[in-house]
């Protein structure tokens, strides 16, 4: 079984591959740069506490495409912390998009399914009335 089926078999809905633009879109987009252009994500994969985005970006009045990874602090967390931007050549497949994922987690003792960051006691900001 390939490692996408597997990962979608073993986690379910916390496996999920969204692509929100084609590979032509983003080659038409790179010959032409809008004048106005923001970071636009082309493609992401959640897998559990991991997250991978494809983004286009504005560098030096060309559009590169490159990956931003996101991970939670918990599992259950809604909010998501970058953690990395790999100089990987960024790919909107999912295969590619794993394979990275893959390779950082690994290499930095992460895990899809387990909170792997000490939690650090702290004081919290008071909360702000509006």
């Amino acid at each position: 079984m390939n490692r996408v089926k597997k990962l979608k078999r073993d986690l379910g809905s916390e496996y999920a591959y969204q692509r929100f633009m084609s590979d032509r879109e983003v080659s038409r987009l790179r010959r032409q740069v809008p004048l106005q252009f923001e970071d636009t994500i082309a493609a992401s994969l959640t897998v559990g506490c991991m997250k991978i985005n494809a983004v286009l970006f504005q560098e030096d009045g060309t559009l590169r495409l490159g990956y931003d990874v996101y991970v939670k602090d918990s599992p259950g967390s809604s909010e998501w912390i970058c953690f990395d931007c790999p100089n990987d050549r960024a790919s909107l497949k999912e295969q590619d998009m794993l394979a990275v994922l893959d390779r950082i987690v690994s290499e930095n003792g992460l895990s899809y399914t387990e909170c792997c960051f000490e939690r650090l006691e702290g004081i919290l900001p008071p909360d702000k009335k509006i």
